[in-house]
């Protein structure tokens, strides 16, 4: 059985957040961009990072061992 890692992405992410169906999630070659609704970008990081780190595992741990993705918040770069 496969499983789509983007389609694994969205599952995730969309449990995840309070309007699942604002989330938008976007293969860029090694990488999943996950977009979500403006404010719940922290819900979707979780404290240190903790959230988006087991969506990394869980992502890496379904796809092919020589593929490697990286699953990234697709959000604006906050300026200092």
């Amino acid at each position: 059985m496969h499983i789509d890692p983007t389609d694994l992405t969205l599952f995730l992410a969309q449990s995840i957040v309070e309007q699942p169906a604002l989330v938008r999630v976007v293969r860029r070659g090694p990488n999943v961009m996950v977009k979500v609704a403006h404010g719940e970008e922290g819900r979707l990081i979780g404290r240190q990072g903790r959230v988006i780190q087991a969506m990394r595992t869980l992502v890496r741990a379904v796809c092919d061992p020589s593929e490697r993705l990286n699953v990234d918040l697709d959000a604006p770069k906050k300026e200092r």
